[in-house]
């Protein structure tokens, strides 16, 4: 191949590489859908099944190429990478939004926007990995009002914590033992102690929370305190 040849082949790849980046911008924008799979049609990208958009947070040359081999779109985006998958997600040790699949261009962008809010959490949460939003739903439904949530987790926790020196007794064990699906013997073996004590906490969590762990809503207004409290403290790490 001649030194012309060589420069033109190169050419084409990057005004195709540009080409696909254009149409990722469209998609993910209001541009109408037709047009965004009219485009995509041209470029032999196809975007008419069921897509999933992968955000990730960190921004790197490994990651696009480890991308690159499995997604049908990938370009980068305010910071992050962003990956239209049809398959099987490609997975990494960066950390990274996962939102459902979406059927069409109204489909992916939903999709986009769980992504999104599936990275925030994550981001807040310190996990790592591919975190799928329908794995930290809770999590984003209740972290999108600040103060309200605050508030709840104030009222509710501030006697747990305040009491003498057992408030982070008293919360380790409320949280333990909704992880352990309200399991007195499962919370007693994850936390090493007896079940008397797990008891004898649950029993002063009640009395000094004002609430009824035997009563459904009461439990919910504790784990919802608990899981809010979590978000707000790693937000302001």
């Amino acid at each position: 191949m001649s030194e012309n040849e060589l420069s033109e082949v190169v050419l084409a790849a990057l005004r195709a590489e540009q080409d696909r980046a254009v149409l990722l911008d469209h998609l993910l924008s209001p541009v109408p859908p037709e047009q965004v799979m009219e485009r995509a049609t041209e470029l032999g990208v196809d975007l008419g099944g069921r897509r999933s958009v992968l955000i990730v947070g960190t921004v790197s040359t490994v990651v696009l190429e480890r991308l690159r081999d499995s997604a049908l779109l990938v370009g980068i985006r305010s910071g992050t990478i962003v990956a239209i998958i049809g398959g099987r997600v490609p997975r990494g040790a960066e950390t990274a939004g996962l939102g459902s699949p979406g059927l069409g261009v109204t489909g992916i962008r939903a999709s986009f926007g769980e992504a999104e809010r599936a990275l925030e959490v994550a981001g807040r949460l310190g996990l790592r990995g591919v975190v799928p939003f329908v794995e930290v739903l809770p999590e984003a439904v209740i972290g999108q009002d600040h103060e309200t949530l605050r508030a709840l987790a104030d009222l509710t926790l501030e006697p747990l914590r305040s009491h003498r020196r057992n408030g982070p007794q008293y919360i380790e064990t409320a949280t333990t033992w909704f992880q352990e699906g309200l399991s007195v013997a499962a919370t007693a073996r994850t936390m090493g102690v007896h079940e008397r004590t797990v008891r004898y906490r649950l029993a002063r969590i009640a009395k000094l929370a004002s609430l009824d762990l035997q009563h459904a809503d009461d439990r919910f207004r504790l784990e919802l305190a608990l899981r809010g409290a979590r978000l707000l403290d790693e937000a302001s790490d």
